[in-house]
């Protein structure tokens, strides 16, 4: 097998077992946090990370811009141009790590009135905002490090030390509850990850060579920060866009609605957001070999690629939503006990969105392979200006479910049909996604229908568990037929003989 395809492998399924790693986190911490800090101090962790978030847009997109551009390079590494590209961003990684640490140490002063926090929990609010930035500035101060790891498509060196981070933290996170440190257990907790993760991302890249020999680091040059600044500045519109959308849901909820609200958002969205990164591995995993081939000159070859990800996406995409529609506000309920209560209607809506949202991402990121995001790059911040007076709007009459309407609205309205117009600019035409995507609408449909009556008729968690699953099996049955090309059928096939054949021999 290609090396390009091997790495392909390795990243996806170590992306998926860092999924798998964060499922697992998210369904031990959250209980466990409800139990040491009440659904307020729960709340106010999730508004302190959707700050934090803002925090980090401080690093400019420069992180994709250095990554992308030692990809053009790293056929050559000891040529110069390599080398001055990782110094180069290494300088303006430490500039942007100490600017988000001591911005979001001076707001974290006046955030509580800001975002009017109780008085009782003022003081833990600024405290742990305070330590969430510092964290964050040292782990973008030292980016530049692990850069060429993704250039040299090693995805799952990025992964797994992801996925070793988050189950290290856990045990941390108990015993912080367990020592009185309250809320800031959660920030404590992931120290040790980051700094494990950079000496693994040193470990491996100087073993294999990702760095320069000495004397061939060349040095950092003006036009090279401009390069990547201007690549960088349209990343930072897509994710400030992004940020928009999806970071200011919390705050606007925690404003309007209340800190308990912000709580049942935060706890009955988690499978959606799993959701989104489950289906944006296929493409962040073939990223990186997708851009070795559109550098190469690949045109045809990469179109082709490109298609066959969005479709094995949209596959996954419908998969998971059929699962969120039927089954997530039964899911939510027995998970928390009780304490969180939603409705299938938040489902459907979450549902669409996960699919939409699923296929936009992957529009607006082949700008990112193919070089610039100049086609595409207000699109995400358009949409979230929309967003946010719909939101408070619609929040005020209907509650959570019209924050989730105003993001739907929001999302047809501008980023999925301008994302889709300029993306076929590149990829030709879209008759390979359509059948899927009508596919996917009606098994939506269907499961959400399901929800509704198992709701009206009381069935038991096992019964909904039950039906779901029947309709996620004809929901694979007619994916398989509609939303995948021949060609992707044939490799799937073959991985799956593949990873069958020690089990074969096993059985004679």
């Amino acid at each position: 097998m290609p090396t390009r395809s091997k790495h392909f492998l390795a990243g996806l399924l170590s992306g998926y077992g860092s999924i798998a790693a964060s499922i697992l986190y998210t369904m031990a911490s959250i209980p466990l946090a409800l139990h040491y800090l009440g659904k307020e101090e729960f709340g106010l962790w999730a508004l302190a990370l959707q700050i934090n978030g803002y925090l980090a847009l401080l690093d400019f997109g420069m992180s994709s811009a250095v990554s992308r551009f030692l990809a053009d390079h790293k056929d050559d590494v000891d040529g110069g141009e390599y080398g001055s590209l990782l110094l180069t961003g290494g300088l303006v990684f430490a500039a942007q790590g100490a600017i988000i640490a001591v911005v979001g140490i001076s707001f974290s002063g006046f955030a509580p009135a800001v975002f009017a926090i109780p008085t009782h929990l003022a003081g833990a609010f600024a405290g742990v905002l305070a330590l969430q930035a510092a964290l964050s500035g040292v782990s973008i101060a030292m980016r530049s490090i692990g850069s060429p790891l993704w250039a040299f498509q090693r995805m799952e060196v990025i992964n797994i030390c992801a996925s070793v981070g988050l189950l290290l933290s856990l045990p941390l996170m108990w015993l912080g509850f367990r020592w009185g440190y309250g809320i800031y257990s959660l920030a404590y907790a992931g120290i040790p990850s980051i700094l494990l993760t950079l000496v693994a991302y040193v470990w491996v890249c100087a073993k294999n060579n990702y760095y320069p020999k000495r004397g061939c680091w060349g040095a950092p040059r003006r036009n090279i920060f401009k390069q990547i600044f201007v690549f960088g500045r349209d990343v930072l519109l897509v994710t400030l866009g992004s940020q928009l959308i999806n970071a200011t849901q919390i705050m606007i909820i925690s404003r309007v609605l209340g800190l308990d609200a912000a709580a049942t958002f935060s706890v009955a969205t988690k499978l959606y957001s799993m959701g989104q990164q489950v289906f944006h591995k296929v493409i962040e995993s073939a990223a990186p070999g997708l851009t070795e081939i559109y550098v190469r000159g690949e045109t045809t070859r990469f179109i082709q690629r490109y298609w066959d990800a969005l479709g094995v996406t949209l596959a996954l995409a419908t998969l998971g939503a059929v699962g969120l529609a039927g089954f997530n506000a039964t899911f939510v309920s027995v998970w928390t006990a009780g304490a969180i209560s939603w409705t299938p209607t938040g489902d459907l809506l979450l549902a669409l969105m996960l699919v939409l949202t699923s296929q936009t991402r992957n529009f607006v990121g082949l700008f990112g392979l193919t070089g610039s995001f100049r086609s595409v790059r207000m699109l995400y911040f358009a949409e979230g200006l929309a967003f946010i007076p719909l939101a408070i709007l619609l929040s005020r009459q209907f509650g959570i479910p019209g924050v989730l309407v105003a993001s739907l609205f929001a999302h047809l309205l501008i980023t999925f049909p301008f994302s889709f117009r300029a993306a076929l600019k590149v990829l030709i035409n879209s008759k390979p996604i359509q059948p899927g995507a009508l596919t996917s609408l009606v098994m939506i449909a269907l499961a959400s229908i399901a929800a509704w009556t198992g709701r009206a008729f009381h069935l038991s968690p096992p019964s909904m568990a039950a039906l779901v699953v029947f309709i996620g099996l004809l929901t694979a049955l007619l994916i398989w037929f509609f939303a995948l090309t021949r060609p992707v059928q044939l490799r799937l096939q073959s991985s799956l003989f593949s990873a069958l054949r020690p089990i074969r021999r096993f059985l004679g």
